[in-house]
């Protein structure tokens, strides 16, 4: 009977792992938890390999200490690599515009290099500053009339994202990672009452969203149109494809001002016409800038040749669609601004 108590004891005992595997097993897991936290941790923040696995045994495996330790860290080093960098030449860049209802943002950000311009990070800068630029003034303005407002770059330098993170610190983080110079250099508020319509268009955009409603487009050259129904339209009205492409007007020949139309001499119209190549496709959306001779030329966007089709004057195609340009603005990233 003794004896097979023993025995009993003796198997009992042996199907427990002894201290060795034990501490093997936990090591396993904790190295299984690690990596599993240090992939977590890379996705979260995007910082390098090396970075997140000392974050994590800094702060004994815990992902929230070490992201906002990560986070602290390279701002510190942003700061201090924007401090270095500071007086380089931000030559290059992207215009970033967002409309949301009857209010659009149109922002300029500067970097070092083009290559940088192609760079997602600084991507996600320039959508971030024209989001935050435009919650910042969103709601503000009772104004019933349309509000077009220059934003200064410290006005937007000290704008507020939703993660509460300031565009001026965001900036130091995105050059602390990119290790290139960049700048916040200006932009554009611009609110309409419900009854008009507000469009876009971005060149060469790095996003072609089906509706970029809420979505920032980014490009080297835009514009934002606003304008309006002065009664009946036509049958096949889409006023985000008018302001689309009233938007393209101005940014392929840039006028001035939107002007008084006047209507075309018959005699210059029926040659106008008549010279007009039969293949051209007037819905072409990149279409080339048309040369116009200097007798045509004009500062004034009614009387200019409609840019997608040259057929038309900007002037005669509002005539056709029965609406009104009200207002527009244009911005070409590294253009001259006239000021100091």
């Amino acid at each position: 009977m003794l004896l097979k108590t023993g025995m009993s004891i003796c198997l009992s005992a042996r199907q427990f792992p002894s201290t060795s595997m034990m501490m093997r097993m936990m090591a396993t897991a904790a190295a299984t938890n690690s990596k599993a936290n240090l992939a977590k941790l890379r996705r979260k923040t995007g910082f390098s390999f090396v970075n997140c696995r000392k974050a994590l045994e800094k702060f004994n495996n815990d992902v929230d200490q070490a992201e906002v330790w990560l986070r602290e860290q390279a701002q510190k080093e942003g700061w201090s690599k924007a401090t270095k960098l500071q007086g380089r030449v931000t030559a290059q860049g992207l215009i970033g515009v967002m409309c949301q209802s009857n209010s659009a943002i149109m922002v300029e950000v500067n970097c070092e290099t083009d290559f940088v311009a192609r760079n997602a990070k600084f991507q996600n800068l320039v959508s971030h500053v024209a989001s935050a630029a435009l919650l910042s003034q969103k709601g503000k303005h009772a104004n019933q009339d349309i509000l077009k407002l220059p934003l200064s770059a410290e006005d937007m330098k000290s704008s507020v994202g939703e993660d509460g993170k300031s565009m001026e610190d965001l900036t130091a983080l995105t050059i602390g990672q990119v290790g290139e110079n960049m700048s916040i250099r200006r932009g554009l508020y611009l609110e309409a009452p419900q009854e008009l319509f507000i469009g876009s268009y971005v060149h060469s955009a790095l996003q072609k969203p089906q509706d970029n409603q809420g979505k920032c487009t980014m490009g080297k050259y835009a514009a934002i149109v606003v304008f309006k129904n002065l009664g009946e339209t036509t049958p096949n009205f889409r006023p985000e494809v008018l302001g689309r492409r009233l938007s393209q007007h101005v940014v392929g020949m840039n006028p001035l001002r939107i002007g008084v139309y006047s209507p075309p001499d018959p005699e210059e119209l029926e040659s106008k016409e008549s010279a007009q190549p039969p293949d051209s496709d007037p819905t072409d959306d990149d279409a080339p800038v048309p040369s116009s001779s200097p007798e045509t030329e004009t500062d004034e966007m009614v009387n200019q040749e409609y840019l997608l089709d040259p057929s038309l004057t900007v002037g005669e195609l509002l005539l056709q669609e029965n609406v009104e340009v009200v207002d527009f603005a244009r911005f070409e990233c590294g253009e001259s601004t006239g000021e100091s």
